[in-house]
């Protein structure tokens, strides 16, 4: 093979590359959530052992969930781009749920149609998150590991 069509081969093969890399670049890690009983108590464990500083919190009925994240102040990590760790509250340490990615999502038809595409199942149907603006879905992989899908609130 001459040299003008290797660097063509690679050149296509960089191009096929870059456009599966990008294919699904409306998808991002959010957050990984863990549970507990004691959501402040872990919350705590995380601050302390890791350094971690909390970024935000629900606190609604039948919702309790703090959310972390790195930065040397609690500014700094609300300024921190990075996914939170989002503890949530449980009826029991005797884990049976499995904690789950949570993923912002810029299409969520598209996201489902091709979680489905791929092999996995969506629980539900995607819905309106109160009157927030945002629309949340799960779905699991083929492991039956799941995901939390969140469409934000258009700008």
């Amino acid at each position: 093979m001459t040299k003008a069509a290797k660097s063509k081969v690679v050149l296509a093969l960089v191009i096929s590359f870059m456009l599966v890399s990008n294919a699904h670049a409306g998808v991002t890690l959010a957050a990984a959530r863990i549970g507990a009983v004691d959501v402040a108590g872990v919350a705590k464990f995380y601050q302390s052992a890791f350094g971690m500083k909390e970024v935000n919190q629900l606190d609604m009925p039948g919702i309790k969930e703090i959310m972390l994240n790195f930065g040397d102040t609690v500014e700094a990590a609300k300024a921190n781009p990075n996914p939170w760790i989002v503890i949530m509250g449980r009826d029991s340490n005797d884990v049976k749920e499995v904690p789950h990615l949570v993923l912002y999502v810029t299409d969520m038809k598209a996201t489902v149609a091709a979680i489905k595409a791929a092999g996995g199942t969506v629980d539900g149907e995607p819905r309106a998150f109160g009157d927030a603006g945002m629309i949340v879905g799960f779905a699991v992989d083929p492991a039956g590991n799941r995901m939390e899908l969140i469409q934000q609130k258009a700008k």
